[in-house]
């Protein structure tokens, strides 16, 4: 089983994410080291059933698809967030194809448990402060924490970016060519993100209900607004992702409207399942925005999609 080394995760802190020397290691990397130690030893390959099993067992490295699954964010920041249940789970439409062929390539699906501690309340605390006495929203961007380092570069969503990258630089070490990235609600924009900005190391990407900093339609304090209207315009400097896109315009998050950005972009295949024909999960308009992971087995919308076979299509698009 793949697990992160001591030796990466220091290179991380040291030179992927914060590009600056410390005198000594600050309590937020020490609480990071800690966290990514711990998330590592459930990450790694998965079966159809979501188990683990020894990476030894894969022979045929260059007829190797990989699809790696980043798992949605279901706490706050201040919480360590695993990935094994809930909606943390891989979706059904992603585990089930654990072995199945594209030709004569093999699937194997990567659990990536990348979910660290972020920023802690203190931290909101000092950018509200920041708004009311500057009244600039967007200066928190580069607002620089006691510790020296970046608020910013301190976000969850930012620290999983360079989890996932090394974790790819590290597989393609070994042999994995082809390497493809998959996630739902924040691991979907995480994966949307990364696609965009790494397509030397990324094939693609399957993203359901992308959704990030609390979303678009719903009520957020000014920090997540910025966070997630910023990460609009980053994203909006690409013309083209290769990626299949699942939205649903129930889902209270994002929609068609607010993801509209990415579903005008060239090789984004957009498929809008509002309209697919299964109830809505527990039966509230936010649950939409979980309908790939709910339930766990025999899911409508994993029928669905085996039905239309986007997934394999979208696959067989890019390797054969």
């Amino acid at each position: 089983m793949f697990k992160v080394t001591i030796k990466l995760i220091f290179v991380f802190f040291i030179t992927s994410i914060f590009n600056q020397s410390f005198s000594k290691e600050t309590k937020f990397e020490k609480r990071l080291q800690k966290d990514i130690k711990k998330l590592s030893r459930i990450s790694g390959f998965v079966d159809n059933e979501s188990q683990l099993y020894d990476e030894e067992t894969i022979l045929d490295k260059k007829n190797t698809i990989i699809i790696i699954y980043n798992h949605g964010s279901y706490k706050p920041e201040t919480r360590r967030e695993e990935c094994i249940k809930g909606a943390g789970r891989i979706p059904e439409a992603i585990s089930s194809l654990h072995n199945k062929k594209i030709g004569n390539m093999i699937i194997r699906i990567y659990r990536m448990c990348s979910g660290v501690r972020g920023l802690s309340d203190h931290h909101f605390d000092r950018v509200h402060k920041l708004f009311e006495s500057e009244g600039n929203p967007n200066g928190f961007i580069d607002l620089i924490d006691y510790d020296g380092i970046k608020i910013y570069d301190k976000i969850q969503q930012h620290l999983r970016r360079q989890i996932v990258i090394d974790t790819i630089d590290e597989l393609a070490e070994k042999g994995y060519d082809n390497i493809l990235l998959s996630g739902l609600s924040a691991g979907g924009f995480l994966s949307f993100y990364l696609t965009a900005h790494f397509p030397d190391k990324i094939d693609g990407s399957i993203i359901f209900n992308p959704a990030a900093y609390g979303g678009k339609l719903r009520k957020n304090s000014a920090p997540r607004q910025v966070l997630r209207d910023y990460w609009e315009k980053e994203m909006s400097k690409f013309t083209e992702i290769n990626s299949l896109l699942f939205i649903h315009d129930e889902d209270g998050w994002e929609d068609s409207t607010t993801l509209s950005f990415l579903t005008k972009m060239n090789k984004v295949q957009t498929i809008d399942y509002t309209n697919f024909g299964c109830e809505l999960p527990f039966g509230g308009k936010y649950n939409a925005h979980i309908f790939p992971v709910y339930p766990e087995k025999d899911s409508c919308f994993t029928k669905w999609e085996k039905k239309n076979n986007y997934i394999v299509d979208y696959l067989t698009k890019i390797f054969n």
